[in-house]
């Protein structure tokens, strides 16, 4: 779904404030693999989280995107991430430096709930055989200064 407009970027930052339990950082990875997926192989792209730290499990939180850290960085991604301590943050939305800004409705959370551990499941393999919940997906472009465009 994203691929097209993530293909290119050099820096993108997604802001979510629901990355916080384990099958929300599952989607936050298979988003990066659509990055990567979407680069050249020589291609470094930066990739900025902006969320809120789990109150009960921050320190799984913490350990997962440490992993991913250094995952990432085998495949040309930086990964770097940040918590909101603002306690203000609703939107969800991912913005490339090449003039995307995506706007989602429920963040990277699309999915009904699937077995995640079922190893010969397609819907664990391919997100196209998954079921997905309602929600909204807008595409802006945007003008070099941040801007919407045409």
């Amino acid at each position: 779904m994203f691929g097209a407009y993530l293909k290119g970027a050099r820096k993108i930052t997604v802001t979510d404030p629901y990355i916080r339990l384990f099958y929300q950082i599952r989607n936050f990875m298979e988003f990066l693999e659509a990055i990567v997926k979407n680069k050249a192989e020589e291609d470094e792209v930066a990739v900025h989280l902006v969320t809120v730290r789990d109150e009960f499990k921050g320190d799984l939180q913490d350990e997962s995107f440490e992993k991913i850290q250094e995952s990432a960085r085998t495949v040309g991604i930086d990964f770097t991430w940040e918590f909101d301590e603002s306690g203000t943050i609703h939107a969800r939305h991912i913005v490339t430096d090449h003039g995307w800004k995506i706007s989602l409705d429920r963040g990277l959370d699309i999915f009904q709930h699937y077995e995640m551990n079922e190893a010969f499941a397609f819907a664990n393999r391919l997100q196209q055989f998954r079921s997905s919940k309602a929600f909204e997906v807008t595409f802006i472009k945007q003008k070099p200064n941040g801007t919407e465009g045409e």
